[in-house]
């Protein structure tokens, strides 16, 4: 199958599918299924339904929660004889959630199409599914975008190894300029505050081994909440010391970079 047909009808059907994307785009209900049929039957791993009130409803449901749209098609075949037509598109959709999470979809239709009362409509579409990213569940432990997940993760690393060398301008460099710093001892505001806290520490501290497991890190645009296990091991006033705990954490993101905004300092086993 390739491109057959009269040329008038082969437009017809190439700006039936662009006004259905762009239904899709604009997230317009009855622009997008102005394309269909009222008899149309539609299947794809994730439905099998028939008439336009039923497909109204599917794009209810899948679109409830997406604030944005990108489409993509391209038409790979056309063959049309009479008022009958069949044609393969190809489509790539990423639909935007209000957390930062898309749901990637990639794949293709084998379509049929008939024209009824002068126009042509969608009367039967099979949709292909070649591969798919998908959103985080609710209530997952871990959420958002994987690129900013693996930047925190990152950034705990960075604050981990930073400890353990006691590289004071790394472990500075690991927090916002309006951070908070919480522990049992009190709250330090500020980096100017923060760098004298770790002149205080580093006094009776001489050597400190420091493992970090994150336990969650949820991204919602440009701020993050995440929850980190760490394990810490201090030589203190010449004496060993060993710390098991946990960090509560609010993150930011400023200029392309993750920052601890604020940590909570939980402590579980002081030995």
């Amino acid at each position: 199958m390739a491109f057959t047909g009269p040329q008038s009808d082969r437009l017809a059907i190439r700006e039936l599918y662009e006004g259905y994307a762009d239904g899709a785009a604009r997230i317009d209900r009855d622009a997008w299924l102005a394309a269909y049929a009222e008899d149309a039957q539609s299947r794809s791993p994730f439905f099998d339904i028939a008439g336009l009130p039923a497909i109204g409803t599917m794009f209810d449901q899948l679109m409830a929660d997406v604030i944005s749209v990108t489409i993509g098609i391209r038409l790979g075949a056309l063959e049309i004889e009479g008022d009958e037509a069949t044609a393969r598109l190809y489509q790539t959709e990423s639909l935007l959630y209000p957390d930062g999470s898309t749901w990637e979809l990639t794949g293709h239709y084998e379509d049929i199409l008939e024209r009824r009362a002068g126009r042509w409509w969608l009367v039967d579409r099979t949709y292909l599914l070649e591969r798919e990213t998908r959103p985080d569940p609710p209530g997952a432990l871990f959420a958002g975008p994987a690129a900013e997940r693996m930047a925190i993760r990152e950034l705990m690393e960075a604050y981990a190894d930073a400890s353990s060398r006691m590289d004071k301008q790394q472990w500075l460099n690991c927090w916002s300029d309006d951070c908070v710093w919480h522990t049992s001892t009190g709250e330090v505001a500020g980096k100017a505050a923060l760098s004298e806290r770790w002149d205080q520490i580093a006094e009776s501290m001489t050597a400190l081994a420091f493992f970090a497991m994150p336990g969650t890190i949820r991204v919602t645009g440009d701020t993050a909440t995440a929850s980190c296990h760490v394990r810490e091991i201090a030589r203190i006033l010449g004496q060993v010391r060993k710390f098991s705990a946990r960090y509560d954490d609010e993150l930011v993101k400023r200029e392309g970079r993750w920052l601890f905004r604020r940590r909570t300092y939980v402590m579980n086993i002081a030995e």
